[in-house]
């Protein structure tokens, strides 16, 4: 398997623009939506890589959303006492359960992307990227895409279903993961440490007590690290950004009998399976993961 140093098929050329955006990580222009809604969205870059005083231009962005379809997500549901893991289908929650987000061609800073797409060609993300942009003042850097509408199924207690996708902000594509550090790429990586879920506490070989990371095994293997033997958190380490469906309490009211938080409904988050963010979340020519790697 070959890297592709000029990843995602373009020549590198540096560009330089203006924001007067606020300085913050990357995120999704809209976090929140009822449900039923579809949302024109953006994934908006809001700085570089490190150091600090002079962030690195950020060339590409890799995004992947829960599958529940071909992985199996993990789940976890709040019903006023913190988050608990549940081996419920996801179907026990919502609909559909691919095809969250989907790209949008055109209208975004970068010139060149493509779609991610599981063995059934449901629609899990997209990559985008093809261009250096200077975020050493604050720049917000977009991509734009759609959230689908969700539905919260009926039955369910849940008042909310709030979606984790994995994103991957490349700033140097002649680097892989595998050596990576802040400087070169930056995850914004969702890592389920709640109460219940198999495997955690997730961590790093060292932890950071001031940071509340804990000692343990990685998620997946894009945790995000800012040291060549993957052992020191990195800027974005669980920093996942987020997008929140609530449920329309008008067409589609609670059951009868929900207890959760104090009858208003359980908070359901879901997080792409750490499977999916290691098959989906590397930069391929083609949509399912195939043809020429750009980067991983």
């Amino acid at each position: 398997m070959t890297h592709k140093p000029l990843f995602f098929g373009m020549v590198a050329i540096a560009t330089f623009v203006a924001s007067q955006a606020a300085f913050a990580h990357t995120r999704l222009e809209t976090s929140a939506a009822l449900e039923g809604t579809r949302v024109r969205n953006y994934v908006n870059i809001s700085h570089g890589c490190p150091p600090a005083t002079a962030r690195k231009p950020t060339f590409g962005v890799s995004v992947v959303f829960p599958n529940a379809i071909n992985y199996t997500p993990i789940i976890g549901v709040d019903s006023g006492a913190g988050r608990t893991f549940t081996s419920n289908a996801a179907s026990t929650y919502y609909s559909p359960l691919a095809g969250i987000a989907v790209m949008i061609n055109g209208g975004g800073a970068f010139p060149t992307g493509n779609l991610k797409v599981d063995a059934a060609n449901n629609k899990d993300g997209f990559w985008a990227g093809g261009k250096y942009y200077d975020q050493t003042i604050s720049t917000i850097v977009q991509s734009p895409f759609y959230t689908s509408a969700v539905s919260i199924a009926k039955a369910s207690c849940a008042r909310s279903v709030t979606f984790y996708p994995a994103i991957a902000d490349v700033c140097d594509p002649s680097v892989p993961s595998t050596t990576a550090t802040d400087e070169h790429v930056l995850y914004w990586s969702p890592i389920p440490n709640f109460s219940g879920v198999p495997g955690q506490p997730f961590g790093t070989a060292k932890g950071d007590a001031a940071r509340k990371i804990p000692v343990g095994p990685k998620y997946s293997n894009y945790d995000g690290y800012d040291d060549i033997d993957h052992t020191i958190p990195g800027d974005g380490w669980n920093s996942p950004a987020s997008y929140k469906v609530n449920r329309n309490l008008t067409t589609n009211p609670l059951p009868a009998g929900c207890t959760g938080n104090n009858g208003a409904g359980d908070d359901i988050y879901v997080y792409p399976s750490a499977n999916q963010i290691n098959v989906e979340l590397p930069v391929y020519e083609k949509p399912n993961q195939t043809g020429d790697l750009y980067w991983n």
